[in-house]
């Protein structure tokens, strides 16, 4: 199955600074063949709720840092219906058709910065592609045994995503995947100049920060 033409982004309110509208109405200028779908917290939780068996909403619910919950969101919603997924914080610098081939079931690209890690700020993949049927797995194991306390990057994000695709192409080398340039280059760019400062006005609200103090993942209901 081809990648679905929509593009899905995510924010814990609809309340988004001018600066970040102004990025995607031009983003999505450059790209009209794609739609478009923005996501609340309170609409990713009704999908996930919706769309994934009660263990898996159960362990999203129990996440308490946006950037754990936008993680949790990107895998869950490619896994369901594919697409272009990309942080509110970046942008999509070209028009994706000239870049994303009609036989790419999933396009993937390192951290320029970490070599080390696959890139998932930005994600295209076609429905039930098997990497993220796997990081989702990996992430659910990861909440329930509250893993990684005060690290979202191991419980959640690009550490976990990394892990689930080097298994998976250990186990089969012959999964349809294609690989770019780091970082989507000529695609995609990460983080927009200030795109931290308007989005994070308050900057102690920054995941990075509160995770040293907020345990990712709060105890399961019956704790």
């Amino acid at each position: 199955m081809a990648i679905p033409k929509v593009i899905y982004q995510t924010f814990k309110t609809k309340d988004i600074p001018f600066i970040t509208r102004l990025y995607i109405w031009f983003f999505r200028k450059r790209n009209p063949q794609y739609q478009y779908e923005f996501y609340d917290d309170d609409e990713v939780s009704r999908f996930i709720r919706r769309e994934f068996p009660d263990r898996i909403y159960q362990a999203y619910s129990r996440l308490q840092i946006g950037a754990a919950k936008a993680d949790f969101f990107r895998y869950a919603i490619l896994l369901k219906k594919g697409g272009v997924y990309l942080d509110l914080d970046s942008d999509i610098i070209s028009q994706l058709h000239l870049f994303i081939e009609p036989e790419d079931v999933a396009v993937i690209t390192r951290e320029r910065n970490h070599q080390n890690l696959f890139a998932q700020w930005g994600l295209i993949y076609a429905p039930n592609h098997p990497f993220l049927v796997r990081t989702l797995a990996y992430v659910v194991e990861n909440i329930e045994a509250n893993a990684f306390p005060h690290d979202v990057h191991a419980m959640t994000g690009p550490t976990v995503y990394t892990r689930a695709i080097e298994d998976c192409l250990r186990d089969d080398p012959n999964i349809p995947h294609r690989v770019v340039p780091d970082d989507y280059k000529g695609m995609m760019k990460f983080k927009y100049k200030f795109g931290k400062f308007f989005i994070y006005k308050n900057r102690a609200n920054h995941w990075k920060k509160r995770q040293l103090h907020v345990p990712v993942v709060r105890p399961p209901a019956n704790h």
